[in-house]
């Protein structure tokens, strides 16, 4: 069933209703050519409660439903960082946002290395992946909306991170170690590999971490990386 995300929703008993919001009509009359009897959910901004409902009517720029459950916001002990380095095209960007969005990221720091093409996003383009970050939410109907970070400097990072990078193994590189006292923070390289300048801003003890002898590119590198810390695969 769709997930749809929505301010204004107002509940009295068993009765749901949204207003003010033209694009959750326009989805459900145009899009899913939904009926009277149309299951959904819905699920406030505030993410307090996510209701199971069955669509009764439309109204003016809104919807009337009847609530069949409804159950708390659910929250997921845990998280998950990563540091990832601007691509070299928008929209590989916003793939692998989407992807980290649909199987659970909980924050993801961007930041342009030596080699990244891009430099900077505009306020157009931060738009732009909220809208996909919201919209792999309903469709994943994932519990968290990622926060999304643009860093400048990541030495600013160092105290509360320790550095895992995805990465060639290389000779005399620090082993894995399982005992950290601050969280990991997973780095993606762009493109053309990390430089010798980036390598200088990451904390001493960083460690490498490669995946098996493939050498991926950064969207591929991204989504295995991140679904297989979740489903436990590497350590």
């Amino acid at each position: 069933m769709q997930l749809f995300i929505c301010s204004q929703i107002q509940v009295k008993g068993k009765e749901i209703q949204v207003n003010n919001n033209p694009e959750i009509v326009n989805q459900l009359r145009k899009v899913l050519r939904a009926k009277s009897w149309y299951k959904f959910f819905l699920q406030d901004e505030n993410w307090a409660k996510r209701y199971n409902v069955e669509l009764e009517s439309f109204i003016e720029n809104g919807i009337v439903g009847k609530i069949i459950w409804e159950e708390d916001w659910i929250n997921w002990d845990s998280k998950v960082w990563m540091l990832i380095a601007l691509p070299n095209k928008q929209e590989k960007l916003e793939l692998i946002i989407q992807k980290l969005t649909e199987i659970g990221i909980s924050h993801i720091f961007l930041w342009s290395s030596d080699r990244s093409q891009i430099k900077s996003l505009n306020e157009n383009r931060i738009i732009r992946i909220n809208r996909i970050i919201r919209e792999a939410v309903e469709q994943s109907r994932w519990w968290t909306i990622p926060k999304i970070e643009i860093v400048k400097d990541i030495k600013q990072l160092h105290n509360n991170w320790n550095f895992v990078i995805f990465d060639l193994p290389k000779e005399g590189t620090v082993k894995w170690i399982l005992d950290w006292k601050l969280p990991l923070l997973w780095v993606i390289w762009p493109e053309w590999w990390l430089s010798i300048n980036d390598y200088k801003n990451f904390p001493t003890n960083h460690i490498v971490k490669s995946l098996w002898d493939s050498v991926l590119r950064m969207e591929t590198a991204a989504i295995i990386w991140w679904w297989s810390l979740k489903n436990k695969v590497i350590g």
